[in-house]
């Protein structure tokens, strides 16, 4: 008899929960996470921040040297971080007809600056090369007080804009290494050469430097994506 009355109670609690339960429309409704997971797909998924490669072009300065121009090619191995530069619309006051409440409109546009850090060889030709990029926008070795350097400049000169500005690209891929953008930097030079932190107790660490570059101006180039991913 306890038996029973043990699946009446089954039944009963059964029936009760089935119709407690709401109808399965999560589907149709606006947003929902069959359609939202859809939509990446559609969109190729998210983007990695990790797939990425950094090109640097000679600078003028480079050219005269083998050995920079080689130095400035092999920086696509050493970059491990990097930033993709915006822009800064600076709004200036207007006033309509000369009468009225000031109106905000666009005065001059000003590209965000590029941060990007390297990693050090141990022949110590990555230091070196920013190190002489930052002596080729400003002479700063005291040696050349009274001789010119082997750059053409006096101690405290400051070299023409075409001699230490070159273009840098940054393109992005999928994790199929398929290329989905190129930004291409214009007239970019390095104005802050970081300091290289250096310890007995960094045992697992690699040496590396920042480089702030100023940029004139980018663009970017959008490539034929491969489609919905799969």
């Amino acid at each position: 008899m306890a038996k029973l009355a043990d699946v009446a109670k089954t039944l009963y609690n059964l029936g009760k929960g089935v119709g407690l339960e709401k109808p399965r429309e999560g589907s149709q409704k606006p947003f929902s996470l069959d359609k939202f997971t859809g939509a990446l797909q559609n969109k190729n998924s998210l983007a990695r921040a990790n797939r990425y490669v950094v090109s640097i072009d000679a600078p003028q300065w480079a050219q005269q040297n083998s050995a920079y121009t080689d130095d400035a090619a092999q920086l696509v191995f050493f970059c491990d971080a990097i930033n993709i530069p915006g822009a800064t619309i600076n709004a200036v006051d207007h006033r309509r007809l000369g009468l009225g409440p000031l109106d905000r409109r666009p005065g001059q546009v000003l590209p965000a600056e590029i941060t990007a850090s390297f990693m050090l060889d141990q022949n110590g030709r990555n230091l070196n090369f920013f190190q002489e990029w930052v002596n080729s926008v400003f002479e700063i070795d005291p040696r050349t007080v009274l001789n010119e350097g082997p750059n053409g400049a006096l101690f405290g000169e400051v070299h023409y804009h075409d001699y230490y500005s070159t273009t840098m690209r940054i393109s992005t891929y999928d994790v199929s290494a398929n290329q989905i953008t190129e930004i291409t930097a214009y007239e970019v030079w390095p104005f802050v050469l970081g300091d290289v932190t250096l310890g007995w107790a960094q045992n697992d660490e690699f040496a590396r430097v920042q480089v702030n570059f100023q940029v004139r101006s980018w663009t970017t180039d959008l490539s034929e994506g491969p489609g919905p991913a799969a």
